[in-house]
């Protein structure tokens, strides 16, 4: 499928845009960017059913593996409490992240092992940026807490990349 590079660096620019509303502003600022950025997406790509699908791995993803850090304290939200759900702007930069392997990250699909590898440094690197800007703190320890979450980030993304793949498989299988 060729991928129209208008869409691709629209993705990449929201997304970039999406980390920083979340991290620095929070739930309200995170879906501000979140829902004009899959709307658009959607109208211009016309691929709302593979978005949708992708928004709902994320989701999936996020709601398997927040608590994996949250319920073991290797992480804490500023401001949230809960042991068990991320806070919505976590939600959103999840959502963000999945959509964009239709896009900006498409250039992941059929390379797992890269896929793993961008995946562990970039969660890692993602996630002390936000920690250096106050989001969260890490009460055992940054590299307890990096080790966890470069490893869930190491299959996160692959995993992805993987679905992502052969969503796009199909359509042009049977377009």
């Amino acid at each position: 499928m060729k991928k129209d590079s208008l869409l691709i660096i629209g993705n990449a620019l929201a997304f970039q845009l999406l980390w920083f509303a979340a991290v620095l502003g929070g739930s309200g600022w995170a879906w501000s960017v979140l829902a004009p950025m899959v709307l658009i997406q959607c109208l211009a790509g016309g691929h709302w059913r593979r978005d949708g699908r992708m928004l709902l791995i994320g989701g999936g993803l996020c709601l398997a593996l927040e608590p994996l850090w949250l319920a073991s304290s290797l992480l804490v939200y500023q401001q949230w409490h809960s042991q068990w759900l991320a806070p919505p702007w976590i939600w959103a930069l999840w959502l963000g992240f999945a959509v964009s392997f239709h896009y900006s990250l498409y250039w992941l699909q059929g390379r797992p092992w890269l896929a793993a590898l961008i995946g562990a440094i970039g969660g890692v690197v993602s996630v002390t940026a936000g920690l250096r800007l106050g989001a969260a703190v890490t009460p055992q320890g940054w590299l307890p807490f990096a080790m966890v979450y470069g490893g869930a980030w190491a299959l996160a993304v692959p995993f992805m990349a993987w679905v992502a793949g052969r969503q796009d498989h199909r359509e042009e299988h049977y377009a």
